[in-house]
């Protein structure tokens, strides 16, 4: 980060500068939007999930559903933080 700011999680370590100012609208949320965008992410991969195991689909189909909720948290996790791991 060219700046240099230390956030609530520590110092910033992403090295990539997204679309929209750092904690503009949070103290505590780096890229506000880019993170509450990955909701609907999260909910729709709930709902596929809870769909395929009601249904009693093939594993696979859960795994899908697993594997693309997973990704959206991850999402989350670092759009808020700007933190790698």
């Amino acid at each position: 980060m060219a700046d240099g700011i230390s956030s609530f999680w520590g110092p910033v370590t992403s090295s990539h500068e997204w679309c929209e100012k750092n904690y503009a609208v949070s103290s505590y949320v780096a890229e506000f939007y880019n993170t509450i965008s990955n909701i609907p992410c999260i909910v729709l991969a709930l709902v596929g999930l809870l769909s395929s195991l009601i249904q009693r689909f093939e594993k696979r189909f859960s795994v899908l559903h697993l594997s693309n909720m997973a990704l959206a948290i991850g999402s989350v996790m670092y759009h808020a933080t700007l933190q790698h791991v």
